[in-house]
């Protein structure tokens, strides 16, 4: 087995995949950003604008509100040019041809999801918040030190500090293979203490990670068990709140039956977010109560 640190990255330009997930952002970001300039053209043409209203409209928007907060937050963290992560992120990922092509059908999906259904188009942004969310945990680099059994995913370039993983501290693996779809393969990793990460890896380095993996599911853990970080009236609590998101989501599905219009129709939308909300607090309420259960199997906690 190699003993040398291996180092891979899941880059757009080795999979389809990871382009599909880092280009979302630029899809719908981009396809609202197109269709805005397509419908301010098409007023200032036809006349309804006045030019002069729409440039302070835009100046505006620039100067003022959320986009100085977040113009603001950028300078802080990245510098005045960005060069930390920006530069490097479009410099080494991003094309040009890539941005424009994602922007032109993220605005035709847009259109088309509006022409439908309204409740198409949040299905969209919600598909595109999960893969901005997957992306940044999928696009990130590996590298591998077979002999001191060591994973880390990230660096200093990036948002954050990177996730160091003793395989000595994994208790369980879950290998997602793709199949034809992608020469890369997922490996989630349940660890002693921590949540769990997933971890792309390409075909070309399966058999190392897999020798390593098992010679450090083999070896003794070093950390120390997870143990609950609420207690027992906090879970109660965060239960009952799951509960009432879930009760209000069956109403407004009762509701809706009975008006049987479509506005009512439109209510499912909030439906689906209630029942999100619900299943987050109810989740989380029931893993630190199993983690409380495991690390005291006889307390009346």
């Amino acid at each position: 087995m190699a003993t040398d640190p291996v180092r891979w990255t899941f880059d757009p330009r080795e999979s389809w995949l990871a382009r599909l997930v880092t280009y979302a952002p630029y899809g719908l970001l981009g396809g609202v950003a197109l269709l805005a300039l397509i419908g301010g053209v098409a007023l200032i043409a036809f006349g309804a604008v006045d030019a002069s209203v729409l440039a302070v409209l835009v100046v505006l928007a620039l100067i003022g509100g959320p986009m100085s907060l977040l113009y603001l937050w950028l300078l802080v963290n990245y510098g005045s040019n960005g060069s930390k992560w920006l530069g490097q992120h479009t410099g080494a990922q991003i094309t040009n041809r890539g941005v424009v092509l994602s922007a032109v059908v993220g605005g035709l999906l847009i259109v088309a999801a509006i022409t439908a259904a309204a409740e198409l188009l949040a299905v969209f942004v919600a598909a595109v918040l999960i893969a901005v969310v997957v992306s940044s945990s999928f696009t990130t680099p590996v590298e591998l030190e077979p002999r001191e059994r060591r994973l880390t995913l990230g660096d200093d370039e990036g948002f954050g500090s990177p996730t160091v993983v003793g395989l000595e501290n994994v208790t369980g693996v879950w290998r997602v293979p793709l199949g034809p779809l992608s020469r890369w393969r997922f490996v989630v990793l349940r660890r002693v203490r921590g949540s769990p990460v997933v971890v792309p890896v390409p075909d070309r380095h399966v058999e190392t990670v897999e020798r390593t993996l098992e010679a450090g599911l083999a070896a003794t853990p070093t950390a120390e068990p997870k143990t609950t970080g609420t207690t027992r009236p906090m879970r109660i609590v965060l239960a009952a709140i799951g509960v009432g998101f879930l009760a209000t989501a069956i109403g407004f599905v009762a509701l809706a039956k009975q008006a049987e219009t479509a506005a009512s129709r439109r209510a499912f939308v909030a439906v689906g977010y209630l029942v999100l909300f619900a299943a987050i607090a109810l989740g989380y309420a029931g893993y630190e109560s199993w983690l409380a259960r495991r690390a005291t199997p006889s307390s009346d906690e």
